[in-house]
C-alpha cells in the first residue's frame, strides 16, 4: 500500500488519533499534506477541531466527575489545590482559552477546571473557540510550512514519503518521551 493509498483510507482518522496524543505536531504535519494535495483542507479542520474539542471535553468532566477522586488518590495535588482553583476561578476565560498553547497542560488544566465547578455550558462554548483557534493556528503553520518546503525544494514528490515517515517518527518519540518525563516526575512526588 502506498502512502497515498494509506492517507485516503486512513488519513483523518491518523489525524483524529494524533491530535489526542501530540496535536500540534500532527496538525501540522495534516496541514502539510493537505497543501501537497493528500488530505481535503476543510475535512482535516473538522476532524482535527473535533479531535481536541472532545479531549479536552473529557479531561473536564473527568475533573468534574471524578475530581475529589483524583484529589483523595494524589494527594501531591491537593497541596495546590486552592490556589490553583482561586487563580482558575480569577481568570476562567483566560485559561479556558490559552491553556492549550503552554507544552503539557491541555489535559491537566481542563482536569482543574473540572474540579473548580465552571459550568459545563460556559466550559464548552469556550473550548468551542479555543480548539478552533488552535486549530486554525496549527494547520496554517503546517500549511503553509508545506507551501514554503515546496518553494526551496523543486522536485518534492521525491521527498514526501521520507519527510512524512520523519515526522511521524518524532510524534511517536515526542509523546513516548513526555510519557516518560512526566511518569519520572510524578513518581518523584511520591
Amino acid at each position: 500500500m502506498s502512502i497515498e493509498q494509506w492517507l485516503d483510507q486512513y488519513g483523518y482518522w491518523a489525524v483524529f488519533c494524533g491530535v489526542f496524543l501530540e496535536g500540534p505536531i500532527t496538525l501540522a504535519l495534516a496541514g502539510f499534506l493537505a497543501h501537497q494535495g493528500y488530505l481535503n483542507i476543510f475535512a482535516v479542520f473538522a476532524t482535527a477541531f473535533m479531535a481536541t474539542f472532545a479531549v479536552i471535553e473529557i479531561s473536564y468532566f473527568i475533573g468534574l466527575f471524578a475530581g475529589q477522586y483524583l484529589l483523595a488518590r494524589w494527594p501531591f495535588w491537593r497541596r495546590n489545590d486552592s490556589r490553583f482553583s482561586a487563580l482558575i476561578e480569577r481568570y476562567k476565560t483566560l485559561f479556558m482559552l490559552g491553556f492549550r498553547y503552554f507544552s503539557g497542560s491541555h489535559t491537566v488544566i481542563p482536569v482543574a477546571i473540572g474540579m473548580g465547578r465552571i459550568r459545563p455550558a460556559y466550559f464548552s462554548a469556550m473550548n468551542a473557540i479555543s480548539a478552533a483557534l488552535w486549530t486554525l493556528i496549527y494547520f496554517l503553520v503546517g500549511y503553509f510550512f508545506g507551501h514554503a518546503f515546496e518553494l526551496l525544494i523543486e522536485d518534492i514528490k521525491r521527498y514526501e514519503k521520507t519527510i512524512a515517515l520523519v515526522l511521524v517518527a518524532a510524534i511517536i518519540i515526542i509523546h513516548l518521551a513526555r510519557r516518560w518525563i512526566f511518569r519520572r516526575g510524578a513518581a518523584r512526588q511520591h
